[in-house]
């Protein structure tokens, strides 16, 4: 177990070098998330009330696990296998699964990091109240950056170039933002339509944190939300061992 996670902590590393070389990607990963705020603070309008405090929190959140580990993972994990280096890492002593979880660690870092700083700029510049239970807010972030460190890897198998990203992650990105009510509100829906949505990988997600950070939190419906993510994640993972592509498709 110790040799594994130092393989692991050693190609996550590796990752993050790659990762602070990457422009577009680093773009992305940091300044998408950091000028969401700023366009929160231009939008704001008067106190945050419970509403206000539950969007911007859903928002950032879902803008965050969506750019920042979906899309890294996705592109990176795309462009290491275009370039031959999964099937020369799998030649080594990290098996599939170190190697897997090491793409996925520069995402998730950077995604709590961004979190943190929320909490921290959102107290400051829009007056939001420090979650009531940072527990909860943490479990679901961390479920989270798992279910969609998975799709990125599930995607990244229709994916035959880098640039190709952009056009095969849009029905996961559709899909996440309208089922989690980013774009047009649930409770709008129709009833059957909004449970559906509730089974949406982004939508439990952001449940917790809204629950974590307003509160009080419903731990019947907190313990729902997690058995859902699991789901995702026990789903995704299955997927990945049967149909993950180590080679260059080219």
């Amino acid at each position: 177990m110790t040799a594994a996670l130092a393989r692991t902590y050693s190609l996550g590393r590796a990752e993050v070098l790659l990762l602070r070389r990457n422009r577009t990607l680093l773009f992305t990963a940091l300044l998408v998330p950091l000028g969401l705020i700023g366009l929160l603070v231009a939008a704001r309008s008067g106190e945050m009330d419970d509403d206000a405090t539950a969007g911007a929190v859903t928002t950032f959140t879902g803008m965050v696990l969506l750019f920042v580990v979906y899309y890294t993972i996705l592109s990176s994990s795309v462009a290491r296998r275009e370039e031959g280096v999964l099937q020369r890492l799998r030649t080594g002593e990290a098996a599939d699964a170190e190697i897997l979880t090491s793409m996925a660690l520069p995402g998730t870092v950077v995604a709590l990091a961004q979190i943190l700083l929320f909490a921290a700029l959102g107290g400051i510049a829009l007056g939001l109240p420090l979650p009531d239970n940072p527990l909860v807010v943490l479990a679901g972030v961390l479920l989270g950056a798992a279910v969609f460190a998975v799709f990125g890897l599930l995607t990244a198998v229709i994916s035959r170039t880098v640039e190709s990203v952009q056009i095969t992650s849009l029905p996961v990105l559709a899909v996440c933002l309208f089922g989690a009510g980013l774009v047009v509100p649930l409770d709008s829906m129709p009833a059957n339509v909004e449970r559906i949505c509730g089974f949406t990988p982004l939508a439990p997600v952001l449940e917790l944190a809204r629950d974590g950070w307003i509160g009080p939190v419903d731990w019947v419906s907190a313990a729902g939300q997690v058995g859902i993510l699991l789901a995702w994640i026990g789903i995704g993972v299955l997927l990945i061992r049967t149909s993950f592509r180590w080679s260059p498709r080219a």
